[in-house]
């Protein structure tokens, strides 16, 4: 028996954390994942983009919305601020839904007041508090590990020193993985953009090549 409980032990603790964790974050192809939970995170550019397993109770995540915009035969990429947003979640599979963008103007009332909803996989709307994570001055890059620390010693809006309440639900229509484009600011550089946008416009053969060709490189 003893010999079992040891087995056992031993099994439990060589599972991996996604076994043990329950709550799984769904990002869009227009979300850049920054941070979560004082962990820095990359976004995968290519191939799509994995969810992201978190263990239960309360999450923290930074990002930015980020898409293209089809001017004519030129294509560039908008940007909005830092956004920070702070929730409960046990069990669930969480996913971004966007409000839909049809103009300039559209997008720039967006950045001044993003209006979006987190939503379970029944599309029910997820209780969160939201912010901006803003710094002035020249970015040639940034920790937002350190900068959500500082966050989270105020008591704005999303810090993790306040209780999360349920906000207001959008009255714009949101739509899961909806596009949307947003403002400029500095994030990935402007060449992995371009690369991402051909990349997802190629067919199943060139992205084949394309992928043996960088891990060539």
């Amino acid at each position: 028996m003893k010999r079992t409980y040891i087995l056992a032990s031993l099994l439990s603790a060589l599972l991996p954390l996604s076994a043990m964790a329950s709550v799984t974050l769904h990002v869009n192809d227009n979300v850049e994942l920054l941070a979560y939970n004082g962990q820095s995170h990359k976004t995968t550019m290519f191939g799509g983009q994995d969810p992201v397993v978190l263990a239960n109770g309360t999450q923290q995540i930074a990002f930015r919305f980020v898409e293209s915009f089809e001017e004519g035969k030129d294509i560039s990429f908008a940007k909005s601020d830092v956004l920070v947003a702070t929730f409960n979640a046990n069990d669930e599979d969480i996913y971004f839904a966007f409000p839909k963008i049809k103009n300039k103007r559209e997008v720039r009332e967006f950045n001044e007041n993003p209006t979006f909803q987190l939503i379970d996989a029944s599309d029910s709307p997820i209780a969160f508090e939201q912010n901006k994570l803003m710094k002035s001055g020249f970015q040639l890059s940034r920790d937002y590990v350190a900068e959500l620390s500082r966050f989270n010693q105020t008591d704005e809006s999303a810090s993790l020193q306040l209780t999360v309440v349920p906000t207001v639900t959008p009255s714009t229509p949101a739509s899961r993985g909806a596009k949307v484009v947003l403002n400029d600011s500095a994030s990935i550089d402007e060449v992995e953009y371009q690369l991402h946008y051909w990349f997802q416009k190629a067919s199943p053969e060139t992205k084949a090549k394309f992928k043996a060709y960088v891990n060539t490189q």
